[in-house]
C-alpha cells in the first residue's frame, strides 16, 4: 500500500502548494498531484450529489478502536471486524474516497506486508479512516507523509481543543462513514479503528455521545521506538521533502503525552459500559480470550470461526523489542502514559 495511490482532493493540494519548497518538486510530480487533485475533488462532488439522493439515515453508532500509533489498534480492528461482521472502513475505500460510491469493490484481493512490521494488509482489508479524512483535505497530522519537513506545524493535530474549535471535518468525516455503512444490517453499528481519533475524543462525543471505545494499552517506551521506526517509514517511502530526526523525536513525545492526556479524560467521563481496555501483551499471548472479553464487556454477538480465522491471519505480524533508552525529550511522556495506562488497566482490562 504506497501513498501515490491515495485520491487526494484540492484542500490537500492547497497545503503542498503554500509551503517553499513545492516549487522545488519535480514538475511532473506537482502536474500528477494537481490532476489527481482536481479529478478528486470533481469525484467527491459527484459522490456526494449521489449521496444526497440515499434516503437511509440508519445511525452510525460508532464503535472506535484508540490508543497510540502502534498500540495494536490494527489487530484488535481485523479481530473485532471478523467477529462483529459490522461495516467498517476498507482499504480500497480510505485510498479513493473521492469515488469508491461510484464504483465497485475490487473483485480480488491485493495483499501486501506492512513495512513496519510485516503484518499482511489487503485491499479489502479492515483500514484506518484517517486516510479517507486525509485524502478529502482534513488537516490530518498524516499530511507530513507527504511533507516530513512540516511536522512540527502539524503539533496542533494532537490537540482536543484543535478538533473542538475546527468542527468542520465532522461533516467531512460523517459523509464518508455514511457511504460505509450504507446498506447495513439493522442494528449494525459501524466499527472504526484511527488512533489518531484519540485527540479528536472529545469532538467525537460531542457528536456521538453513544460511541463506544476499546483503548488499546502497551508499554509506552516500546510505543515510541516503534512509531520512530513507522514515521521514517513512511517518510522514506511517500516523502516529497527532507525529514528532521529531531523534529520526529519531539513531535512523538508530545503524541504520547497528548494519549495519556486523552486517556485521563475517558477514564474521567466514560462509563464501563463504554470503555474497555487492552493490552497489546493479552492480545499477542490470548487472542482468542481477550477479543472474546472485550466482545463480552460491550454486549456484541461473535461469529466464533471468524473470529479464530482472523486471528491466524494477524499472525504475520512481528512484535519488536527496543531495549535502548528513549531520548530526554520524551521520558517523561513515557512515564506519565505508563502511569495512566496502570490506571486503565486495572480499573477497565480485567
Amino acid at each position: 500500500m504506497r501513498l501515490p495511490s491515495l485520491s487526494i482532493t484540492r484542500p490537500l493540494l492547497a497545503w503542498l502548494r503554500e509551503d517553499r519548497q513545492w516549487q522545488t518538486l519535480d514538475w511532473r510530480v506537482r502536474a500528477m498531484l494537481a490532476w489527481k487533485a482536481g479529478l478528486g475533488s470533481l469525484n467527491a462532488k459527484l459522490s456526494r450529489a449521489q449521496q444526497a439522493s440515499a434516503t437511509s439515515r440508519q445511525p452510525l453508532a460508532p464503535l472506535l478502536i484508540l490508543g497510540p500509533w502502534r498500540s495494536g489498534t490494527t489487530v484488535m480492528h481485523e479481530l473485532l471486524s471478523a467477529a462483529t461482521g459490522w461495516p467498517t472502513p476498507l482499504t480500497w475505500q480510505c485510498m479513493d474516497p473521492t469515488a469508491f460510491q461510484l464504483g465497485s469493490a475490487p473483485r480480488r484481493d491485493v495483499v501486501t506486508a506492512r513495512p513496519m512490521d510485516g503484518l499482511a494488509l489487503g485491499s479489502l482489508s479492515p483500514q484506518e479512516d484517517e486516510f479517507a479524512l486525509l485524502a478529502l483535505g482534513a488537516p490530518s497530522a498524516y499530511r507530513a507523509f507527504w511533507m516530513p519537513h512540516r511536522l512540527t506545524s502539524l503539533l496542533p493535530t494532537l490537540e482536543q481543543q484543535y478538533w473542538l474549535d475546527e468542527p468542520q471535518w465532522l461533516d467531512t468525516w460523517e459523509g464518508f462513514l455514511r457511504a460505509v455503512h450504507r446498506g447495513a444490517a439493522p442494528g449494525h453499528g459501524l466499527l472504526l479503528k484511527s488512533p489518531n481519533h484519540t485527540f479528536r475524543l472529545q469532538a467525537i462525543l460531542g457528536r456521538h455521545p453513544q460511541a463506544r471505545v476499546v483503548w488499546m494499552l502497551r508499554d509506552p517506551q516500546a510505543v515510541f521506538f516503534s512509531n520512530r521506526k513507522m514515521w521514517r517509514t513512511m517518510f522514506a517511502e511517500h516523502g516529497l521533502t527532507p525529514a528532521d530526526e529531531a523534529a520526529l523525536d519531539h513531535f512523538l513525545a508530545r503524541a504520547l503525552q497528548a494519549s495519556a492526556e486523552a486517556l485521563e479524560w475517558a477514564l474521567a467521563h466514560l462509563s464501563a459500559d463504554q470503555l474497555v481496555c487492552c493490552t497489546q501483551e493479552a492480545l499477542r499471548d490470548a487472542p482468542l480470550a481477550e477479543a472474546q472479553r472485550v466482545l463480552a464487556a460491550l454486549h456484541l454477538p461473535a461469529d466464533e470461526a471468524a473470529l479464530e480465522a482472523a486471528i491466524a491471519s494477524t499472525r504475520s505480524g512481528r512484535v519488536e523489542h527496543y531495549p535502548q533508552a528513549p531520548p530526554d525529550c520524551a521520558q517523561a511522556a513515557i512515564a506519565r502514559l505508563r502511569e495512566i495506562q496502570a490506571d486503565a488497566a486495572a480499573r477497565f482490562a480485567a
